[in-house]
């Protein structure tokens, strides 16, 4: 790898550098000479790319405000934040039957037992064996905050837009108490009418994509 010419930030050898040091032969080949000089029928597409369009009929133009706009400039400033993603499978058949037995108890106590309080107390749990993932850097990136509650978040699709309360303490919370405050929060959250205790203070986020479908999905930080 020391042969390989670092294109990168700070001259770091990225993983695009790596395949051309292959590709030409294990010989380093300059990003001037690598990379062709636009055609003037590349130039001309970009430029009418580029170009505004002409309205057509029926379109319309709708100012942003409000929630929306939050939400604009909250994810936003998260593209400043790295990003990863890590997809894996689980046999659930155990949780599938414990969940069975777990509903009568919860329906005597008036509580809709789902699988996402089971998901969020298992997220805490590994909170605390990792309190990294509950942390958060300052601003100039010199410390480190670790948080002792775990706020977990729940990502809402509300008629206000995407919404995510918190449920608060959740390392103190049984799955059955988790159920519950899940509970309150849904029905204000159907509504858009959340309150600011509820929306503030969270430390960690569950996202759930089983209501629309899919196999994967890859929030981005909210």
């Amino acid at each position: 790898i020391t042969n390989v010419t670092g294109t990168g930030k700070g001259g770091r050898v990225m993983k695009e550098g790596i395949l051309s040091f292959i590709q030409n032969g294990f010989k380093n080949v300059s990003a001037a000479a690598a990379t062709p000089a636009p055609t003037a029928s590349c130039a001309a597409a970009a430029a009418t790319h580029a170009a505004p369009s002409a309205p057509a009929a029926g379109d319309r133009v709708e100012p942003i405000r409000g929630l929306k706009r939050t939400m604009v400039k909250t994810m936003t400033a998260a593209n400043a934040i790295p990003h990863f993603g890590y997809n894996d499978e689980y046999v659930f058949d155990n949780l599938m039957a414990l969940r069975t037995q777990a509903k009568a108890l919860a329906e005597a106590q008036g509580v809709k037992l789902s699988y996402m309080p089971f998901f969020i107390k298992a997220c805490s749990l590994a909170l605390s064996k990792y309190p990294l993932l509950n942390s958060s850097v300052n601003a100039e990136c010199t410390e480190i905050h670790y948080k002792s509650s775990h706020n977990i978040g729940i990502a809402m699709d509300t008629p206000a837009g995407l919404l995510v309360p918190n449920i608060k303490n959740c390392e103190r919370r049984s799955i059955l108490e988790i159920a519950a405050e899940l509970n309150r929060l849904q029905s204000p959250g159907a509504q858009g009418k959340l309150g600011a205790d509820d929306l503030t203070g969270g430390t960690f986020t569950v996202s759930n994509v089983g209501a629309i479908g899919g196999t994967y999905a890859k929030p981005i930080l909210f």
